[in-house]
Order: structure tokens, then sequence, then C-alpha cells
């Protein structure tokens, strides 16, 4: 088993860790040069991008984990019949629990409607999916594809000066989130043994609102002075993007994958999770 990540960057290198311990080779590509520039470890190695061609000819198992642009995923329109050549058996495409849309604070699992369709950046998730399902069931290739909720973990919590002055709330407003590690080793697992096409919801179990959630930052950090300011006050004053993250209500389930897998998450909860970071940082 040989695994190439096209798209190398935060999830991947925790990933390559997880893989590598378990004596998986792994290549990674990336044009970030203070990556390139460290240290290999064993079993795995990073190339620049106008390398991809080698990592895919090298690879049984590709990781997809570039965004897409407009409607394509840009590694399917570019190496579509390089992958098709090659002896890649396995694709595992990383999409976002965005595709699901807005379900009003309702619990969503892997069988929900996509309503994210309703919005751009949700839409194109859907259409390069769907080309990725299209292209692996014609070359027999089995597809995983992952849908990963908000993303937290070591360097991720950034927090500006001046964050707490003015902190964005909605009530009754659930975003789910997950810890890069519990990321790294269910997609290790996924890897490893998954053999037919499939969706995974990757979750902690406890969504919670903005407001739980930098209310335990508060707490862990023994922050004095805060205040909490209400989405409706100041919804005509967001970007586009900014609209998109609050318009969409949902609670994302991960059963699916904790009981096919008999996984135990490292941290269940963001609680657990965010006094993890925050102390040994």
């Amino acid at each position: 088993m040989i695994v190439g990540c096209l798209g190398y960057g935060y999830i991947a290198s925790y990933l390559f860790k997880e893989l590598s311990a378990n004596g998986v080779r792994c290549y990674g590509v990336t044009d970030n040069q203070l990556s390139l520039d460290k240290e290999t470890l064993e079993n795995i190695l990073l190339l620049p991008r106008k390398m991809t061609l080698e990592v895919i000819n090298n690879s049984t198992h590709l990781v997809i984990t570039a965004p897409p642009e407009k409607k394509l995923c840009p590694i399917l329109s570019k190496y579509k019949e390089n992958i098709e050549k090659s002896n890649v058996s396995s694709v595992l495409y990383v999409s976002t629990t965005g595709v699901y849309g807005d379900h009003k604070g309702a619990w969503v699992n892997e069988k929900s409607i996509t309503k994210g369709i309703n919005n751009i950046y949700g839409k194109r998730r859907i259409e390069s999916e769907n080309a990725w399902i299209k292209f692996c069931k014609s070359r027999s290739i089995i597809l995983n594809i992952i849908r990963l909720s908000a993303i937290y973990g070591p360097g991720k919590i950034k927090i500006k000066k001046d964050f707490f002055k003015n902190i964005l709330m909605k009530e009754n407003h659930y975003f789910s989130r997950v810890h890069v590690l519990d990321i790294a080793r269910l997609m290790t697992k996924i890897l490893c043994n998954s053999n037919t096409f499939n969706y995974w919801n990757i979750a902690d179990e406890l969504p919670s609102t903005r407001e739980e959630f930098v209310k335990k930052i508060i707490k862990i950090k023994n922050i004095k002075k805060y205040n909490f300011i209400n989405y409706i006050d100041q919804k005509e004053s967001l970007s586009k993007l900014g609209k998109k993250f609050w318009e969409e209500n949902k609670k994302v389930s991960s059963k699916k994958i904790k009981k096919k897998y008999n996984y135990t998450y490292l941290f269940p909860n963001f609680r657990s999770g965010l006094k993890h970071i925050i102390k040994n940082t």
C-alpha cells in the first residue's frame, strides 16, 4: 500500500504520521517550501507540485484534499487519464459536511438530502463528489468520500488580540467540529479497510453553538473581558462567505463510522479537545 496525497496540507500532515507509523509509504505533493524543507520522516516523502505525475504513478491509494474549482475537482480535471493508466485502486476524496446545507438545526447523516446545492460553495462540492463517483465507477476504482465538519487542532485555534471584544453569536444555531487527530485516525481506518464505495461523516459527538465553544475558550484561558454580539444585528455587514457560515444550521451524526470501526474518539467533544490544545500550546 502506497498513499499519495494531492493537496498536502494540515490534515495530510497528521494523516501521514498515522499511516507511516503503521508502515505505509506516503507521498505528498505541495509547493509550500517550509514543508519541503522539513526533514522527511521515515516512510514520508514530500515533493513539489511539478512531480504530481510521479506521485500518481507510484501510488496505489490517492487522497484528494484539493478544494474544487468551479464545477470540477482540479485533480480530476487535470490528471484523469493519468490516474486511469496508473496502479491506483482506491481514492479517498475529502469533502465537507457543507454539502448538507441548512437543515434548521436537525441531525443529518450520510443519507440526508444534500441541500448545499442551494449555495455556490456547497454546489461545487456536490458536483465534485459526483464527478469522482462517475469516474471511479467507470474505472472500477474504490471510492470513499469523507465529509468533514469544522476542523480544529494544534495551530488552528488562532485568537487575535481583539477577538473577545465582539464575539458573534446566534441563538440555537449549531455547528459540528472534529479534532484533527481523530480525522487522521479515521482516515487511516478507511484507507486500510474499506473496499467498497461509501460516504462517511466525520464529526465529534457534541454539536454546539458558537457561544458555547467560545465560552469554553474563555474559561480555559481565564479571559476577564469579553462581549457577545447578536448575528442579526451584524448580518448586513458580513461578507458572502460570512453569511454562508451562519445561514446553515445542522447537527452532524458520525454514528455510521463509529459503529463500522468500533471507534472511540480521542476527543469526543470540543471541551476535551480545546482543553488539550490550549493547555499544550
